[in-house]
């Protein structure tokens, strides 16, 4: 087989500057709504939480229950009536985003150590 038809990549080109990634993703953030922001706050500090081996979070697959518990848990704490539904939407998409930031790094950092 040739080289055009196998593409030989070494695995320290393959490396991701985890710290550039971190930067560029806190810069978007603070872009967020003031309200977006204080929930992003939340958001990070339960996945802060479950950030360790063996956690749920690191699941082959995630329990959505434990994904939706903590939406609605941070949902409880910032809703005055507990009927907005576009939030309570928003923080899910925010608890699952953050599941999907982290399990992601996590995995970059098993491949290479």
């Amino acid at each position: 087989m040739s080289i055009f038809h196998k593409q030989l990549v070494m695995p320290e080109l393959q490396m991701v500057d985890e710290r550039e990634l971190m930067e560029d993703r806190e810069y978007l953030i603070q872009m967020y709504p003031a309200k977006a922001k204080i929930i992003m706050v939340m958001v990070e500090d339960a996945c802060d939480k479950l950030e360790y081996e063996g956690s749920p979070m690191f699941a082959m697959y995630p329990d959505k229950e434990t994904i939706l518990g903590i939406s609605r848990d941070i949902f409880y704490k910032v809703s005055y009536n507990h009927e907005d539904e576009n939030l309570r939407h928003l923080i899910d998409v925010m608890v699952f985003n953050e599941f999907y930031v982290r399990r992601s790094r996590y995995k970059r950092r098993r491949k290479f150590f």
